[in-house]
């Protein structure tokens, strides 16, 4: 099986901008609001890196299709000046502890190549692996193919090498 890295398409420069949150980790609740700034031109993506992995809702039920096991808090992001709403999910995502002996870091400690060992993700088609610096949302090959064949926009995929054994 193939792995992917499922990131925040970076070349896009007028995205909607989360400034703030009543989002706190460790209050689990329904729903959140968010404010966001609308640059001229501004467009909505359909997967969002930071505050947290946030998805459109077109987004989400592909996910849904594929994992029982995700976890999704609506956000309503609010635009004060321009009286525009829209939501969006916030994922919870199973951390699996998969990260090979082959990766190599940064001497900050960053990753520069992720590894994954594929005998420790188990069936999981979507999951998060955690470093100690940086946090990735990973997909099999069958959801970044679903991915791709479907109009969402902002995301970038990039393939994860495996462990060799």
């Amino acid at each position: 099986m193939e792995y992917f890295i499922v990131r925040q398409d970076q070349s896009i420069t007028n995205p909607i901008i989360p400034l703030k949150t009543d989002l706190d980790d460790n209050f689990v609740c329904s729903s959140v609001f968010g404010e966001v700034v609308e640059k001229e031109n501004a467009v909505y993506l359909d997967y969002l890196d930071k505050p947290r992995r946030i998805v459109s809702e077109d987004l989400k039920k592909l996910f849904s299709k594929y994992e029982d096991n995700l976890d999704f808090t609506a956000i309503v992001f609010t635009d004060v000046k321009k009286g525009t709403q829209r939501v969006y999910w916030i994922m919870d995502i199973v951390e699996k502890n998969c990260i090979s002996h082959e990766t190599t870091y940064y001497p900050d400690g960053r990753i520069k190549e992720l590894v994954i060992n594929p005998k420790k993700v188990e069936l999981d088609c979507i999951f998060q692996v955690d470093s100690k610096m940086e946090t990735f949302t990973i997909v099999n090959l069958d959801v970044a193919e679903s991915m791709l064949r479907r109009p969402l926009f902002g995301i970038q995929l990039q393939r994860v090498k495996l462990e060799r054994r």
